[in-house]
């Protein structure tokens, strides 16, 4: 089987992957979300793990959008507690750093620690958090460091300079896994987006229906509908699904809204 992931090896996608397809399963990196998501649409790979929110940083909106447009459900949920090392080369010393790359999310995450210990050094971009070490093995200078996993320090053999310079213990990132199969036995949780009608209280109509059925909603997320300005649609996690669940739909749709399934799995 081949999974597409954003980033490479030792990211914080391939442990997932690696997690739950296995160790020896195939990875195919991506420098992009969309780039991942055209590789399955063009038949290049048989899976997705992707990472659509974080509780530091939010939710990555692109990735919600490339979701709804692709035809592999979601089939599986992944809850990863994320650890941010500072890497940099044999020898190197904190005084030593003055340029830290690492992808921007990462950036976001540690900025407690880095205003503190390296007020002075330059924050640089960069596509994944792994790369950014190999990127600054290949380099090889001393005044470059980068942020990323304790594995992406062990692929490229690189020495830990600082761990856990995260600014929050619970810097939690939830990943999906995509992939055209049947839905999972055990399945207790659902992705769907909802379009609205456009009238007033049409969300509040539809919230009550799942708060009508005592169904919790795990998430709630708008989005801009393209070509209709200031109109929304809404990704929902629910935590209900099979027959119960496409009662719900069906109620909400004779309501004159708009449902889209998007997979139902097992919450993490």
């Amino acid at each position: 089987m081949l999974v597409a992931i954003q980033g490479q090896a030792g990211s914080f996608h391939e442990q997932v992957a690696r997690a739950w397809y296995g160790s020896s399963v195939d990875i195919v990196p991506h420098t992009t979300f969309r780039k991942m998501f055209d590789a399955y649409a063009n038949g290049e790979v048989d899976a997705i793990v992707t990472a659509v929110e974080n509780t530091f940083h939010g939710s990555i909106n692109t990735v919600y959008q490339l979701i709804e447009a692709c035809d592999a459900p979601i089939v599986g949920e992944v809850k990863l507690a994320i650890e941010h090392m500072l890497i940099a080369r044999p020898g190197a010393k904190l005084e030593d750093i003055t340029e830290v790359y690492s992808q921007d999310v990462a950036l976001s995450q540690c900025q407690k620690w880095l205003k503190k210990h390296l007020p002075h050094a330059e924050q640089i971009d960069f596509f994944d958090t792994a790369a950014a070490v190999e990127f600054i093995k290949e380099e090889g200078a001393p005044h470059m460091a980068a942020i990323a996993s304790e594995q992406a320090a062990k692929v490229y053999n690189m020495p830990i300079l600082a761990r856990g310079i995260h600014d929050s213990s619970d810097n939690i990132t939830r990943f999906l896994i995509l992939e055209p199969t049947d839905t999972p036995a055990g399945a207790n949780r659902a992705s769907l987006v909802v379009t609205t009608s456009h009238k007033p209280g049409a969300l509040v109509e539809v919230l009550q229906v799942f708060a009508s059925a005592g169904v919790n909603l795990a998430k709630l997320q708008s989005q801009p509908i393209i070509g209709k300005p200031f109109e929304y649609k809404f990704f929902i996690v629910v935590d209900a699904a099979g027959e119960p669940l496409y009662k719900l739909i069906e109620q909400i749709e004779k309501s004159d809204h708009q449902v889209t399934l998007l997979g139902e799995y097992k919450a993490a």
